[in-house]
């Protein structure tokens, strides 16, 4: 059965604003963040959501949360939904990274969604990060006969996911893309 699905990023953190990679290490939104999950909200309000599946990241979890009581959505926290692990280079910003390992870490960085590969630093690949993300979309619990459903991720995570679909691999915080699988 098709499905709609509405997906959307986290909102902003102190990382983010800091400009350091999260990956797995669980940030919570900032103030700011929090604001801005408010105003998706008011944005999702007319797509006619029947529930929410987030990454279980705090900062996902929280941008979910109030999407979801502004909706009025039941929410399901999903692992598979997470970011993809950057493994040491968590916690560092690209001009970091790049003393701390050298260029060859550029590559990966830059590689936004076609051939990233984090394994070298104990994180994951693109194969990876996507065979978790199309797990969930294959076994993704119905909810009748609404069949539309929001998913709260990640931007590397749900940016690969898209561009895999053949979606323009283009969402950023704050927006949502809306499709059918």
């Amino acid at each position: 059965m098709k499905k709609t699905l509405a997906l959307t990023r986290h909102l902003t953190t102190s990382w983010n604003r800091e400009g350091r990679l999260q990956g797995h290490t669980d940030i919570p939104l900032d103030e700011g963040g929090r604001e801005e999950a408010y105003v998706l909200a008011q944005k999702l309000k007319n797509l006619g959501m029947c529930r929410a599946i987030s990454s279980d990241l705090k900062r996902a979890v929280e941008t979910a949360e109030i999407i979801s009581r502004v909706l009025g959505l039941s929410l399901t926290k999903e692992r598979r939904l997470r970011e993809c692990a950057f493994g040491a280079l968590e916690g560092l910003t690209r001009g970091e990274a790049e003393q701390k390992y050298g260029a060859r870490v550029s590559a990966a960085w830059s590689a936004a969604y076609d051939a990233y590969d984090f394994s070298p630093y104990g994180g994951e690949s693109k194969t990876q990060v996507l065979e978790r993300h199309l797990s969930l979309l294959d076994d993704m619990p119905s909810c009748g006969q609404n069949e539309k459903i929001l998913l709260v991720g990640h931007g590397r995570g749900l940016n690969t996911l898209l561009a895999s679909l053949g979606y323009p691999p283009d969402i950023k915080r704050g927006e949502y893309r809306v499709l059918e699988y």
